[in-house]
């Protein structure tokens, strides 16, 4: 009895030492490399702060709201939404902000409309929803000052690590002005502070508003683009057809790829997938107009009617266009490139 007593007396002290020592060692451990155990214990609770860091997306759209432009106003305000969620699907999700600026021209109801960045997609949606095709009449618009107050009148994140892009959106070059702001100075100055522009063309652009959409791009780093529009016609054979406008020529889908249309002409016929249709007649320059402001006369006309117009041939609906797919794929490579945000589809 004296004996077995003696032994549990024996085994409890040689295992109250070893408990302390354990206790002693994981002490020291945490006081020499306090980082480990923190990491341990923060596999039971949140994360640390810098690994939940989210990347940060400041979209804004810079956009001619002149009577021409009702398609493509209305595209973005019912894209917007889902433009976002398609986004933020992204691994890892980042917080996308939106503002945007419309622009017209001097002499209309506004030269420039501001509305803000935010976060709330329902209410940058209900805050834009507002916006109408109306004022312009002559080609060039008041890009130079439009430009300027979506640089300067957005109050664009001040986080180095965030991406800054910005959609330029119209179908005119800019009006010239005594003491206005300059489209080359801006261009310049968005890029030094990190804000990338994408300038997108839409029908009835000239050459001398391309020119100056491709330059704004090139100087920020950004790309330039021309919008494609659908039309759907039946042929003389009484065969659906799908043709696409962009950029003042006129392109057949090949049967099978009427789905990829979206692509834009340019992809479609590098793939063999879009051939150039015949051209428009020479009647449709008017007496004393270039054709190409013959045609922004016409689509002018009727995108303040909400129509289509024939600027080819067959109807031209601004109304369906690439936009939508062509600001996904641009705002999802931007983020690509600087968060290495993974997208599956």
């Amino acid at each position: 009895m004296c004996e077995a007593t003696a032994h549990n007396n024996t085994g409890f002290g040689i295992m109250h030492v070893l408990k302390s020592a354990a206790a002693v060692l994981f002490f020291s451990a945490g006081m020499l490399l306090p980082g480990m155990v923190g990491n341990q214990l923060a596999l039971a609770g949140e994360a640390p702060a810098q690994s939940a860091e989210r990347p940060v997306l400041d979209l804004a759209f810079l956009i001619d709201t002149t009577g021409s432009m009702g398609g493509e106003i209305e595209m973005v305000k019912k894209k917007t939404k889902d433009l976002v969620a398609k986004l933020a699907s992204g691994k890892p999700a980042p917080i996308v902000r939106v503002g945007l600026v419309a622009y017209r021209d001097r002499g209309d109801e506004y030269v420039t409309k501001v509305f803000p960045f935010s976060d709330n997609i329902d209410k940058v949606v209900k805050d834009i929803t507002a916006l109408n095709a109306a004022g312009g009449g002559d080609t060039p618009e008041a890009v130079n000052q439009g430009l300027h107050s979506a640089l300067n009148d957005l109050e664009w994140t001040s986080n180095k690590k965030a991406s800054k892009l910005l959609f330029l959106i119209g179908d005119a070059g800019p009006s010239v002005y005594t003491n206005d702001f300059n489209w080359e100075t801006e261009a310049k100055s968005a890029i030094s502070r990190g804000i990338q522009i994408n300038t997108i063309g839409c029908d009835g652009l000239d050459s001398a508003g391309t020119t100056v959409f491709e330059k704004i791009a090139k100087l920020s780093d950004g790309k330039f683009e021309t919008l494609a529009y659908r039309q759907e016609i039946v042929n003389s054979e009484g065969k659906k057809e799908t043709l696409i406008t962009s950029a003042g020529m006129r392109y057949k889908v090949r049967a099978g790829a009427e789905s990829e249309w979206k692509a834009g002409a340019k992809d479609l016929a590098a793939k063999g997938l879009a051939e150039a249709a015949p051209a428009a007649p020479a009647s449709l320059a008017k007496a004393g107009f270039s054709r190409s402001r013959a045609m922004r006369a016409a689509s002018f006309e009727a995108g303040r009617a909400g129509v289509s117009y024939e600027s080819m041939g067959p109807s031209v609906n601004r109304g369906d266009s690439n936009l939508d797919d062509l600001m996904l794929n641009a705002a999802k490579s931007k983020l690509k490139k600087d968060a290495s945000i993974i997208y599956t589809k």
